[in-house]
């Protein structure tokens, strides 16, 4: 039986710049999915995004939209749904045949699995103004339970950057541009956050220079065609996020043989 290597570098040792598979390896297999995630990781990725929501049980899992239909065979919300429930459809099929009778990951699933093998932008989705602290103290526990303090950061909005700050506060905290694409700097900055994630096209030089000037690392949300990632590099973007990841990584690549 092989033994998995859990001895990634942290968040705080990894050098930029970087590529986040986002969602995974999401043009490879459904976004979200531990075979995204294995396909990410399996090929190099440093570091792999993944989006969380709550059951109507109160389980965290890993899905990026509120609504099911998009990218499964259900209807309704996440949160109408228990677990159970939500384990009988099927998160593959509208990606590929190939992938029918994919299920839906909880995130002490993907914990258990990927810990301290890459670093791991948590996108915690937004429930509105206020944030149950009870759901952000369950991805705590969780965290704390597989030892992956050093190799997470959370990416949010403000309401659930405060409760970060306040709970976990050794875990850095990325601003989302869902509480303002142009005005991410600054919420960043308000907030204390320790990376920004601008939404492409609502970005541009200025804020970058402003955000380092800060002391703020840079993510982009997204890039996934080759050609662009010598540029937005240049530009100070530390990390790009990909849907992509193979080519995007390839270039990343040479671009760093030829600094």
């Amino acid at each position: 039986m092989s033994v998995i290597d859990r001895s990634f570098p942290s968040e705080k040792d990894l050098k930029f710049p970087r590529i986040c598979a986002h969602r995974g390896y999401s043009a490879a297999a459904p976004e979200n999915s531990m075979a995204a995630y294995h396909a990410a990781v399996n090929n190099g990725a440093g570091e792999i995004e993944l989006d969380v929501r709550f059951t109507k049980d109160g389980f965290p899992v890993s899905i990026h939209d509120d609504f099911l239909e998009r990218i499964s065979n259900g209807t309704g919300t996440v949160q109408e749904h228990t677990l159970e429930e939500l384990k009988k459809l099927d998160f593959g099929i509208k990606f590929s045949p190939d992938y029918a009778g994919t299920r839906i990951d909880t995130l002490e699933d993907i914990l258990a699995e990927f810990s301290r093998r890459t670093i791991i932008n948590m996108h915690i989705k937004s429930l509105g103004p206020v944030y149950p602290e009870d759901y952000f103290r369950k991805i705590v526990a969780l965290i704390k339970k597989y030892d992956a303090a050093e190799h997470i950061y959370f990416m949010a909005t403000p309401e659930i950057q405060q409760l970060a700050a306040k709970i976990i506060p050794e875990i850095p905290r990325c601003m989302s541009a869902d509480a303002g694409k142009w005005e991410i700097v600054d919420n960043a900055i308000k907030y204390n956050c320790q990376k920004v994630q601008f939404f492409v096209p609502c970005w541009n030089q200025e804020m970058i220079d402003k955000a380092h000037d800060h002391g703020l690392q840079c993510n982009l949300y997204f890039c996934d065609e080759p050609a662009d990632v010598a540029r937005i590099f240049d530009m100070g973007i530390d990390t790009i996020l990909t849907n992509d990841y193979l080519p995007i990584a390839k270039a990343a690549k040479e671009y760093l043989a030829n600094k």
